[in-house]
């Protein structure tokens, strides 16, 4: 299929921000798919995939590559207690999809920002849900146009490796399509649990803002064992700002653009975000938020510093306490 030429990306991100791209694809069906991940690998130019943009960020100058979006191949068809759903369709379509047909299972994932391509690919998990659970086959393709299927069960460990890791990860393969096994279930009980999760996001105030969600991965480390966003907070990040880039106050992990924010602004803020915690608690948090593009190289060398644990044992102990109670 025919590409976009300098095609700008910010009309394509949750947050907002991002500069443009020296070709653009919007597939609309496996066949238009395979064309464009062909003839990018033909071009040898570098490229990545882009959802809905809800976990990641996309940086501001040029991108002298290729973007393939997957926003045109959303398909959902429900046949009994299934679901098979193109990568490209949105969470809120499948959870939907899944009450019409009054199927459990999907609750904990109602007003999940992002496409369910990318909620399998970070292996997504909340209010006791977790996408891994229900997934039954993935469908993926290379860069060179070849197809792959992987079966999933329970206790399999193949494609799941644990909390948000998969192989999608690394293998360079692309999730194009997903099948979902889900069980029979009574519509008011789903729809309790939907709104559930619904009131909890908006007393969180998720959506108040253009955001990516949570910005750094939460630590199971027995000596952390804390949700990031609580080391966050306690750190005393609540009020940090970067231009129109503010941490929000009613949930530290997340990062509002509270209008004309950059992705530098995004970036610059996170840093200082995780140098808190660092400063704090010595837990060095690694990043759940992608970020996509060209990165300034000071900016680069900063966001793939690594440190070794300093854990203050007495200060995540009292952390661990205030978790505990909430």
């Amino acid at each position: 299929m025919p590409a976009y030429q300098q095609h700008l990306l910010r009309p394509h991100t949750y947050y907002g921000t991002g500069g443009s791209t020296a070709y653009f694809y919007a597939p609309a069906s496996l066949a238009e798919l395979q064309g464009a991940l062909k003839a990018i690998a033909k071009s040898g130019l570098p490229a990545f995939i882009m959802g809905a943009g809800t976990n990641s960020l996309v940086m501001d100058e040029a991108w002298q590559g290729a973007v393939v979006s997957l926003e045109n191949m959303s398909q959902v068809v429900v046949a009994g207690t299934m679901i098979r759903a193109e990568a490209g369709a949105l969470n809120q379509q499948v959870v939907d999809a899944a009450l019409t047909h009054s199927l459990s299972g999907l609750g904990w994932m109602h007003r999940l920002p992002g496409q369910l391509g990318a909620t399998v690919r970070m292996n997504a998990r909340c209010y006791g849900g977790e996408i891994s659970q229900v997934v039954r086959v993935i469908h993926s393709i290379d860069w060179q146009g070849n197809l792959f299927r992987y079966e999933n069960g329970p206790g399999e460990t193949t494609v799941f490796r644990g909390y948000k890791d998969t192989i999608f990860m690394d293998n360079g393969q692309l999730i194009y399509a997903v099948e979902i096994a889900l069980e029979r279930g009574e519509p008011q009980a789903i729809q309790e649990k939907m709104l559930a999760c619904e009131r909890d996001r908006e007393s969180r105030q998720q959506f108040l803002h253009p955001s990516c969600g949570c910005v750094f991965k939460n630590n199971y480390a027995p000596e952390v064992a804390v949700p990031s966003g609580l080391l966050l907070e306690l750190a005393g990040v609540r009020g940090l700002s970067q231009g129109a880039a503010a941490v929000s106050p009613y949930h530290c992990n997340f990062v509002y653009n509270t209008g004309a924010a950059t992705s530098t602004d995004i970036l610059t803020l996170s840093l200082a975000m995780r140098e808190r915690v660092w400063s704090v608690f010595g837990v060095w948090l690694a990043y759940e938020m992608e970020i996509l593009g060209s990165i300034p190289a000071e900016l680069a060398a900063a966001i793939n510093e690594q440190r070794a644990p300093q854990y203050n044992h007495q200060r995540l102990a009292a952390a661990q306490k205030q978790f505990v109670k909430k």
